[in-house]
């Protein structure tokens, strides 16, 4: 009973590090740079600027409907894993 035991709580434990893997990073800023009529995008914030690539079929976008309506200045929260956007929340200006 014991050890049955022990192997759930190791089972879960190493599902919930291996959860901790799959996250991805998350920017706040503001669009720098716009390329490829919004196939990718630089955004800058307080300490870093990270280049994102946008698919047009991976990517949800949000606030706006789609990528090639992306500028410079807009107000951005990006979620990506490496050099690709899965997510991109345009914030209205105050």
């Amino acid at each position: 009973m014991v050890k049955k035991l022990l192997s759930i709580v190791a089972a879960a434990l190493l599902t919930l590090s291996l959860a901790g893997l799959v996250q991805a990073d998350e920017v706040t800023g503001s669009i720098t740079k716009v390329g490829d009529e919004g196939r990718s995008i630089t955004v800058k914030s307080k300490d870093k600027e990270v280049t994102v690539s946008i698919s047009g079929s991976r990517t949800t976008l949000d606030g706006v409907g789609k990528r090639s309506e992306l500028k410079v200045g807009q107000n951005v929260t990006v979620e990506y894993k490496g050099d690709a956007a899965s997510k991109i929340k345009v914030t209205k200006a105050k």
